[in-house]
């Protein structure tokens, strides 16, 4: 039987510091989940070790995000079922038929977040790209770097550069600062980040 083809995500970039979230698993991955969660602000986190949750459960705490780990596939099926009822959405560990999300390989330097993503067809691989970015691109320098440019752009913005305006300002101060080997080109179907 062959697994079918992942279907391709959506990136976002997701403020859960007010959403409740289940952690359902009792092993690393599930306490990695959750120390994460906490890290990026979360602060209602519900964990499930050894216990699955039931639909009162679901009911009482109406979570946002579950996440599930090391529990049976009979027992995924089942928080998914309860989940997809509540209206939140899952994540299921190496579970891809399950996922109504992935969760890309992170690189944090202060501000700066990269992620790295496959769609979910080979999470090794972006472990393996990001690794490299974080040795040979972005290293920990980065993060004061994009604090220098913060504050530049606010200045940038207070005298009124516009979007295009600020990006090529942006631009310059990061090929002038050799930051970047050579000065990026911006990319015509780029959207502009706010």
């Amino acid at each position: 039987m062959s697994t079918p083809d992942p279907v391709p995500m959506y990136p976002i970039m997701l403020n859960v510091s007010d959403l409740t979230t289940f952690v359902v698993g009792a092993d690393a991955a599930a306490a990695d989940r959750a120390a994460v969660l906490a890290e990026h602000g979360a602060r209602r986190i519900v964990r499930f070790e050894g216990t699955l949750p039931t639909a009162a459960d679901f009911a009482a705490h109406a979570p946002r995000l579950v996440f599930v780990t090391s529990i049976s596939n009979a027992d995924k099926a089942a928080v998914r079922d309860l989940a997809t009822a509540a209206g939140a959405l899952v994540h299921v560990q190496d579970d891809i038929p399950r996922c109504d999300f992935h969760l890309p390989a992170r690189l944090r330097r202060g501000k700066l977040l990269v992620t790295v993503s496959t769609d979910g067809a080979v999470a090794g691989l972006s472990r393996l790209v990001r690794d490299y970015l974080a040795h040979a691109v972005f290293g920990v320098e980065w993060a004061a770097r994009v604090d220098e440019l913060a504050q530049a752009r606010r200045v940038w913005k207070s005298r009124g550069l516009t979007m295009n305006t600020l990006f090529e300002a942006i631009a310059d101060h990061v090929t002038g600062r050799g930051w970047l080997p050579r000065r990026p080109q911006r990319p015509t179907e780029a959207r502009n980040e706010s």
